[in-house]
């Protein structure tokens, strides 16, 4: 009796890129993946056509997340609804490093700089707003690429830029809003690759 043929790979749906979406979000709400790790992953469910591909993006994320936090565990998600704000004043501030962000953060930078690296932050949700007041200060976001940025808002002669990579920008991904307000300040996002190595002191200007 011969073998049966092999079964060709079960193709999924835009529901079942949907789902795996869902459960991308999550995870990133839960600690279990930061935005950089949500933008790649997201890119590889959109272009994902069989059940297995999809199976792959998230096979370390189907066990539940560990109540308890000890030491070396993802940080606990920010509170909903609460606002964090930091101040610079006649300095310069980094803030890098794997962390739970808050829904919306305010940053105020005057007569200082602020160097903002979001490609290991854990965000609360699909969104995250960030006001920025720059009164001759100057304030860099780094972003990783695929993700989506909006720049809105205005300030008294403020420089405003975003330099972003010409990727595509699966459906799904992270929205990165900025507030801009100020005096004479400069604000700057740039997306950088996954994996690129994160500067250390004071960034180059733009």
């Amino acid at each position: 009796m011969s073998p049966s043929p092999p079964q060709p790979p079960l193709r999924a749906g835009d529901a079942d890129r949907e789902a795996t979406l869902v459960l991308l979000r999550e995870a990133t709400v839960d600690g279990r993946l930061t935005v950089d790790e949500l933008a790649e992953r997201a890119a590889l469910t959109h272009a994902a056509r069989t059940h297995a591909e999809l199976d792959a993006v998230t096979a370390d994320l189907h066990a539940p997340p560990t109540v308890v936090q000890l030491a070396g565990s993802p940080p606990a998600a920010a509170p909903v609804g609460v606002t964090e704000s930091h101040r610079t004043v006649l300095s310069f501030a980094r803030h890098t490093g794997r962390r739970a962000m808050a829904a919306r953060s305010r940053f105020s930078c005057t007569l200082g700089n602020i160097h903002l690296d979001l490609r290991d932050v854990v965000l609360p949700g699909p969104q995250v707003d960030i006001e920025i007041r720059a009164v001759l200060g100057w304030v860099q976001v780094v972003v990783p690429e695929g993700i989506e940025v909006r720049m809105v808002g205005d300030g008294l002669l403020t420089n405003r830029e975003v330099h972003l990579r010409a990727v595509p920008v699966p459906p799904g991904a992270p929205v990165v809003c900025v507030h801009v307000s100020g005096v004479l300040g400069s604000v700057s996002v740039r997306s950088r690759p996954r994996g690129a190595a994160r500067k250390r002191g004071r960034p180059a200007g733009a």
